[in-house]
């Protein structure tokens, strides 16, 4: 079994020099060990190991030291390519007393995998904007454009919320659901009048990270979006792709103040919303957005929860839609 260099390590780092490697060839050892890694699943990372032999040519960071060429055996967390880049210490005084700086690459590595991950999850926000479906509304909380989507089945009136934003929801959701039954003669004239004791109904973040800091103020404005998913999940009608929605309710169904237009709009623009639902009485606090932070951005003042419904969802239900019994 290689051993991890660790001693060498730790000494070049402090009377060696550090470089970077070009990896000529690579040569995986270990009876198969590299196909158990990378079977393996990203969780594992710190624990798995790789035995490779690395034919390398290490370039100086000092100009005036040529490049030289050096074979090494070591254990690496990650697979590595020909072409690739690895970072090494090395003895000016001897070549052959050099080591590949695992540790640093491993940190490189899940730095790596931090950066993808971000970027996968931006992609996934962009794909989920504009699938339309209904029951998905999209909210700005803490300078985030979020998703916020409907669910429900039989059951006995009970209301669940999940996913990142679920223990800060639950409270915005609740006031939601109470409004729309409040308002239901309005906003679904076709339900019947028992229709939310029969239902269970769930609310969830399906996809983006909740924004550090985020909390009870924050959430409170996904209150009008949590009302206008379920009114398009019951309705059929989808709500408008371009559009962000943001809100906070009454139990009574009145429209209140967000805390931060400043940051829902910044929050809307960057999940390329380029309309913002929000109530009338955050008039005010629009008018003194700068021309910066309302460019691109349609503003709709609503007074009144049947107001934000319609000016968020689409006139028409998809095709094929049947309110659930």
């Amino acid at each position: 079994m290689l051993f991890k260099h660790q001693h060498l390590l730790n000494e070049l780092r402090r009377t060696g020099v550090q470089a970077t490697a070009e990896i000529l060839s690579v040569t995986t050892l270990g009876g198969g060990s590299g196909i158990r890694a990378l079977l393996a699943p990203d969780e594992d990372l710190g624990s798995r190991w790789l035995d490779l032999r690395l034919k390398l040519r290490v370039v100086p960071p000092n100009a005036m030291d040529l490049p030289f060429e050096a074979t090494v055996l070591t254990r690496m967390h990650t697979l590595k390519v020909q072409g690739g880049k690895v970072p090494v210490w090395f003895d000016p005084a001897d070549h052959s007393r050099l080591v590949v700086d695992y540790e640093a690459d491993l940190a490189n590595h899940q730095h790596y995998q931090a950066e993808a991950a971000y970027y996968r999850a931006e992609s996934d926000l962009l794909s989920h904007r504009y699938d339309q479906q209904p029951g998905l509304a999209w909210t700005p909380v803490g300078g985030r454009l979020l998703p916020v989507q409907a669910a429900l089945g039989p059951g006995h009136g009970r209301l669940l919320t999940t996913g990142p934003l679920g223990d800060l929801l639950h409270a915005p959701a609740e006031a939601a659901v109470t409004a729309v039954r409040t308002q239901a003669a309005a906003l679904l004239p076709h339900l019947a009048a028992d229709w939310f004791t029969r239902h269970d109904l769930r609310f969830d973040q399906p996809y983006g990270n909740l924004p550090e800091g985020a909390g009870p103020a924050e959430a409170a404005g996904t209150a009008l979006a949590v009302a206008v998913a379920l009114v398009s999940l019951i309705s059929g009608r989808i709500v408008r792709p371009e559009s962000a929605v943001t809100g906070a309710l009454a139990p009574t169904g009145d429209l209140l103040a967000i805390a931060d237009l400043k940051s829902a709009a910044a929050g809307a623009k960057h999940g390329h919303a380029t309309r913002l639902i929000t109530p009338a009485a955050n008039e005010p606090e629009r008018q003194h957005l700068t021309a910066k932070q309302s460019q691109g951005l349609e503003f709709v003042l609503a007074a009144t929860l049947p107001e934000a419904v319609r000016a968020a969802l689409a006139r028409h239900p998809v095709k094929g839609h049947a309110v659930p019994a």
